[in-house]
């Protein structure tokens, strides 16, 4: 059996994703309350208590609110943040509980294991929500099976090399196609939020999310990557099929034979199995991978 994964939400209303693999499932972010949290997983066939950790890639409410927090803390389960995030968390009610109970680890740019054997390679992002990162995850379904890998990327302004380099050989990619520009610009939002989306440090539109997937296609060799999801879709600013066009698009131009999706905010996207290519995954990048600010011209 593959290992599994799971869009529960995404959007500006609330994201979570969980992935399935040997032993307990984890989330990337918790954007929605227990209650929604245990019915998506139930519509999917899932139990919100086999959720063994929470991974956090920013602060901002949508991936996270304080009532899953302070779930979290009655549960026992723990929280994987970056230190930086620390200050925004304490504002939150459900923070406290769940410090108080150590279940809060950090994270940097070093690769960490998790307890249920996930390898976690945190990828810094640029983004308005303080420090933001993807994620490079290993897992397998049991200790027998060779690990599947899974890029996550989502919430960020821009991207370079490095971020492609991270994601190289991935066999499932979930990216950011936040906006089309055409339908931002005639949105009539506000000059600072359409400024804002638009910036360096606001969301991928449609174009960059395929720059970024054709750049990612480009360093891998084929038949790695087999799913892409795309993520965290504007509703006034976008629509799904304008979304997976230019996804496949980018596919064609690469020669490949891709599944593309297009996750959705109001219901989960079904399981996605995630297989191991025939083609050994390439080493974890070096822990020395720099932050974006820390890169001459960025």
């Amino acid at each position: 059996m593959p290992v599994q994964f799971t869009v529960l939400a995404s959007g500006s209303r609330g994201n979570s994703v969980q992935i399935r693999g040997a032993g307990a499932s984890l989330l990337i972010d918790a954007g929605l309350g227990p209650k929604a949290t245990a019915g998506r997983l139930a519509a999917v066939g899932e139990c919100i208590g086999d959720v063994g950790a929470v991974l956090l890639t920013h602060t901002h409410s949508d991936h996270l609110q304080g009532p899953m927090l302070a779930y979290m803390a009655r549960q026992g389960i723990p929280l994987y943040c970056h230190e930086g995030h620390q200050n925004q968390l304490a504002r939150l009610d459900g923070f406290l509980p769940l410090w108080q109970a150590d279940l809060v680890r950090f994270y940097d740019d070093r690769p960490m294991l998790l307890p249920n054997g996930m390898q976690i390679e945190p990828v810094p992002l640029r983004h308005d929500g303080g420090p933001t990162f993807g994620f490079r995850i290993e897992a397998r379904f049991d200790r027998r099976s060779r690990a599947a890998a899974i890029g996550y990327l989502a919430d960020t302004g821009c991207w370079w090399d490095a971020m492609a380099d991270a994601f190289t050989d991935v066999n499932l990619l979930g990216v950011e196609f936040n906006h089309d520009v055409p339908m931002q610009l005639n949105s009539g939002r506000s000059p600072h939020l359409i400024g804002r989306v638009l910036g360096d440090r606001g969301h991928l539109s449609n174009e960059q999310g395929a720059g970024f997937l054709a750049a990612v296609l480009q360093r891998s060799a084929a038949g790695t990557l087999r799913d892409v999801v795309l993520l965290h879709l504007s509703q006034q600013c976008n629509c799904p099929d304008l979304a997976v066009e230019t996804a496949r698009a980018a596919v064609r131009v690469a020669k490949r034979r891709i599944n593309v999706h297009a996750a959705k905010q109001g219901v989960p996207h079904p399981h996605l199995p995630v297989r191991p290519s025939a083609r050994r995954a390439r080493a974890p990048f070096a822990p020395a991978f720099a932050f974006p600010w820390e890169q001459a011209g960025v």
